[in-house]
């Protein structure tokens, strides 16, 4: 797949190989994987490969986020909408702006519904699907792979008809 979706500032594009390396330097940030709850720490750059050949376009439909030509982070719609942002690129409208790009593209197709989750405390995430109208259903515990501790996830979902409205 050769896939770019292209924002006011982002270009979201499919991952290569040479990806690895800065998605390593990324993802060697605690406090950006705390968040995420299947990213090891430390992470290896035998995971960023596994990521890129097996699991971003299988498993995931993920896109490498590029700002200025850099890879900053990853978005991703499949079962549900994913994402994290390296920790200098927080703050700035970034999730947002590229989380709404995946969520405009998965509902160009034949789906009602999208679903995504948060840990209880990420306001910053909450934030975000809030914008994109995505409103509480459910909560649920997991188990945090970078840190081995029990969180408390808030689950979300948005419809087709609230996202056609607010778009």
């Amino acid at each position: 797949m050769t896939e770019v979706i292209k924002t006011e500032r982002l270009v979201l594009r499919r991952f290569r190989r040479e990806d690895s390396s800065r998605m390593v330097a990324l993802l060697n940030d605690l406090d950006v994987v705390r968040w995420v709850n299947s990213i090891p720490f430390p992470f290896t750059i035998e995971d960023a490969e596994n990521f890129v050949t097996n699991l971003a376009s299988q498993v995931y439909d993920a896109f490498a986020i590029e700002k200025d030509g850099q890879l900053i982070g990853t978005v991703s719609a499949g079962e549900e909408l994913g994402y994290w942002l390296g920790q200098s690129y927080w703050g700035q409208g970034l999730a947002t702006e590229s989380a709404g790009a995946v969520v405009h593209r998965h509902f160009n197709g034949d789906s009602n519904s999208l679903k995504a989750s948060y840990h209880l405390g990420n306001e910053r995430s909450r934030s975000v699907l809030s914008k994109l109208g995505f409103v509480p259903t459910s909560q649920s515990e997991t188990v945090v792979r970078s840190t081995g501790e029990i969180v408390m996830l808030q689950w979300m979902e948005l419809d087709r008809i609230t996202w056609e409205a607010i778009k």
